[in-house]
């Protein structure tokens, strides 16, 4: 039985180890860790229905819809989460349509009464005129188009800048070099022993995502704190970072988008000198009761004249 490991597979479908792993969580997937190797390994079965979770999540089918559909191994519950995702999409497509009658209405009105110099509105609906005339039905559908359009359609909403202070964190990296395994840890309780619980939304605990996909639980301790836990402990630089809101089935698209925006902005560029990160956002006790998780994302970023980086 060939295996192939989780970071080929990482590399092979463009997905983080974090997304395979919530999707075993969720009883999607399974992995196998031979000969008591600590990395986990998938089978070809395995990576057949990861190619089947992918092409549903691309085309926005909700992760708790494809649970029932392969708990049902039935065409019924494919076809049902279909006509959801269609009847979601018509009730879109509607209130966009009337949007744009809005919007052409309020630039005839401009037009008509003599403005000349509102040339924006004009662009908006040249803009909008094209984007419907690109629409093509005979269109072959590929994997990276299905992609394409699955991130046209997530879009970003509320894409906030911050800067974090400078911070002293215990991490998940033991003092030996160990990295706890995300998979197999309550990152709730991780450091409670220690007296440290982390808050969502509080920007006191962050997963850091390292080289070779690995991930970094951070959660903030004080300075003059005396680490004689078994984890290590180091100074988070902080400085700026662009910040969107996620659920986690579209967190893999969001860091992809986030850092398209950062890249495109003129005002700021990426700064590969620090890692990207997540903070989990919803309470606990939501989260783990609706098995729905909402995160922000962070993306590293400097103004354009290499100032403004750092608190």
């Amino acid at each position: 039985m060939d295996l192939i490991r989780i970071n080929d597979v990482v590399d092979s479908f463009g997905i983080s180890s974090r997304t395979l792993r919530y999707y075993e969580e969720m009883g999607l997937l399974w992995s196998n860790h031979p000969d008591n190797k600590a990395q986990r390994y998938y089978d070809t079965a395995a990576l057949e229905r990861l190619k089947q979770i992918i092409v549903l999540r691309k085309l926005q089918i909700p992760v708790k819809d494809i649970v029932t559909i392969f708990k049902s191994e039935s065409m019924a519950a494919l076809i049902q989460a279909f006509v959801d995702k269609l009847e979601s999409l018509d009730t879109e497509i509607s209130a966009l349509s009337e949007l744009r009658q809005l919007v052409d209405d309020f630039l005839y009105k401009i037009q008509m009464s003599g403005i000349k110099k509102i040339s924006a509105i004009t662009l908006l609906y040249e803009e909008t005129e094209k984007r419907l005339a690109t629409i093509k039905k005979d269109e072959s559908i590929t994997f990276e188009k299905l992609s394409e359009v699955s991130r046209e359609a997530l879009r970003l909403h509320d894409i906030r800048i911050i800067r974090l202070p400078e911070m002293r964190v215990l991490t998940s990296r033991h003092k030996t070099g160990k990295v706890e395994n995300l998979g197999e840890v309550d990152m709730q309780n991780l450091f409670s022993i220690y007296g440290f619980v982390p808050s969502p939304g509080m920007r006191d605990c962050f997963m850091r995502n390292e080289s070779r996909d690995e991930w970094v639980i951070l959660i903030k301790i004080p300075n003059d704190y005396n680490n004689e836990t078994i984890y290590l402990d180091e100074t988070l630089p902080g400085g700026l970072y662009a910040v969107a809101a996620t659920f986690f089935e579209s967190m893999d698209d969001t860091f992809i988008l986030l850092r398209e925006w950062v890249h495109n902005n003129g005002d700021f560029d990426l700064d590969k000198n620090r890692p990207e990160m997540i903070e989990e956002i919803l309470p606990w006790d939501i989260a783990n009761r609706f098995n729905k998780y909402q995160q922000d994302i962070f993306i590293p970023m400097v103004l354009k004249n290499g100032k403004g980086g750092k608190e």
